[in-house]
């Protein structure tokens, strides 16, 4: 993740040794770049069996036509899902949830068509800014989910690697947490499903690192290198793309949109910021990942 705090300049008042003015701003800013090129180094180690893929890091200035697709525009729910609502800026992917003219705007972006795969290890870092009435998602959609509703290995599964609310319909503040959901045999009568709730992790500030691993078998999720929760049934064997979102209902299950709305586009706190997200397909060398 990037910095959010840089190196603090040296105290002109303090007790340490007397340094020309330039020294000390060539050792703070060789601090910093030691700081930033283990944190780079750090971040880019595949996990164990695996190799890195697909990535992006969004350090552009507008979202990669080669990687992402304005995904279900239109109205979803209580919002439009607006090309607007998304932009690329210092270095983040950020999703605004905004109100104009009555009309309560979001986005959603996905890999669909352009980048799909089977098992492996995603892992994607997050800051979420959510408020009532909206929920964010990191996903991994099946575009055949529910065909056929009686063969999950065959149809897919759809993954909610974190879905954030600020609170409950019973006002219930769910901020620090982070749910991780199953669903499949489509969203109808032979829909079925599997989640989980974490405690409290203090997940509503700042960034997370939030993982997914995908093998024959299993699922298991983890948030900051822990693993929180895992799953050995109903397990996708097709190939599977990436989504972001924020999505708008009222009391759907985080609560009522406020009556004012989440401000214009230019004043709006909603968003939802992703430093990267990273794809590491297995090594076919590790047998042990079919585990």
């Amino acid at each position: 993740m990037k910095p959010t705090n840089p190196i603090p300049a040296a105290d002109p008042n303090s007790q340490r040794p007397w340094r020309p003015r330039f020294i000390q701003h060539i050792l703070g800013w060789t601090c910093t770049l030691l700081v930033l090129m283990h944190a780079a180094s750090t971040l880019a180690v595949a996990p164990a069996g695996y190799q890195l893929l697909w990535s992006d890091e969004f350090d552009g200035n507008a979202l990669d036509p080669a990687k992402w697709k304005h995904h279900w525009s239109g109205q979803r729910r209580d919002a439009l899902n607006a090309p607007e609502a998304v932009s690329v800026e210092d270095g983040f992917l950020v999703i605004s949830t905004f109100t104009e003219d009555g009309i309560h705007r979001t986005g959603m972006v996905s890999t669909e068509g352009l980048f799909e795969a089977r098992y492996g290890y995603w892992e994607a870092a997050i800051q979420f800014q959510d408020a009532p009435g909206t929920f964010s998602d990191f996903w991994i959609h099946s575009p055949t989910i529910g065909e056929p509703h009686d063969n999950v290995a065959l149809a897919g599964v759809e993954v909610d690697v974190i879905e954030h609310r600020t609170i409950d319909n019973a006002g219930n503040d769910l901020s620090g947490k982070s749910s991780m959901n199953l669903h499949w045999g489509g969203y109808d009568i032979y829909h079925d499903g599997d989640g989980d709730l974490t405690p409290d992790l203090q997940l509503g500030t700042g960034f997370h690192v939030y993982g997914f691993e995908w093998t024959e078998a299993a699922y298991r999720f983890y948030i900051d290198g822990r693993l929180v929760w895992s799953h050995h049934k109903s397990i996708s064997q097709r190939t599977q793309y990436a989504i972001f979102s924020t999505e708008v209902e009222s009391e759907l299950w985080s609560g009522r949109i406020p009556e004012e709305g989440y401000g214009d586009r230019l004043n709006t706190r909603v968003k939802m910021l992703v430093d990267y997200v990273r794809y590491y397909a297995p090594d076919p060398s590790t047998p042990s990942l079919k585990d």
